[in-house]
């Protein structure tokens, strides 16, 4: 992992940056999205999560849940296509800040079974900076 203007990005996911969305690709083929450091930074506290059901096909760009922080509500946008197949809904029952503990292990939001990964990953980087807002390629030094 490494540290960027004092957030954590870890060598081994993908980021759409314009959504502050990480992907973690699993050995199964299922893919694990969460918040990234610099978003839950930016964003504070979570307050509340409402979650989509696990079964429900998304497109690319449409919402997994809906967040709202001390400083923000919105969506949760899906990066890729697919189904959700499961939420982390139990674990911020338990303990609504994980994803600000933990944004890269337990805080994680949902996970996918991918339509098709690899094209969509195409458009996706690796080790974003922290301020990045737009990706010039698909790999950050």
């Amino acid at each position: 992992m490494s540290v960027y203007r004092g957030c954590d990005i870890p060598g081994d996911l993908f980021f759409d940056v314009d959504r502050d969305v990480w992907i973690r690709p699993a050995p199964d083929g299922t893919l694990t999205l969460g918040l990234t450091d610099p978003a839950q930074t930016r964003s504070g506290k979570v307050l509340h999560i409402l979650f989509k059901k696990p079964g429900r096909h998304l497109d690319a760009g449409q919402s997994a849940a809906t967040i709202e922080t001390a400083k923000w509500a919105g969506p949760f946008p899906t990066p890729v296509s697919g189904t959700i197949a499961e939420t982390n809904e139990a674990t911020f029952r338990a303990d609504i800040l994980i994803a600000n503990r933990d944004p890269y292990g337990a805080g994680w939001i949902v996970r996918l079974e991918p339509d098709e990964w690899a094209p969509e990953a195409q458009g996706l980087v690796t080790r974003p900076p922290c301020n990045a807002t737009r990706p010039a390629s698909t790999s950050w030094a």
